[in-house]
């Protein structure tokens, strides 16, 4: 499964963002811009390129109605 990704690297001085493709479980950037070492990274997926499955998967939950939830948060109360 390939997926797209933005990289925003954040440093007290800069913000960039880096494109780039999630091949196999691994991130591969899709320039070759150099990140400065020891910088903190934050990956984001694309809204519109979410695995179908996890899409899938919210998209039920977001139908639940209020009496599932009722249902479901009573079951979590029983449960401790």
């Amino acid at each position: 499964m390939k997926n797209s990704f933005h990289v925003e690297v954040k440093d007290l001085s800069q913000q960039i963002g880096i494109r780039g493709i999630v091949r196999n479980g691994v991130v591969v950037r899709q320039s070759d811009e150099p990140l400065p070492e020891g910088s903190h990274v934050e990956i984001r997926l694309q809204p519109g390129e979410m695995p179908s499955a996890l899409r899938t998967e919210i998209e039920a939950w977001d139908k639940a109605s209020d009496d599932s939830w009722s249902w479901i948060e009573k079951l979590e109360l029983d449960e401790k």
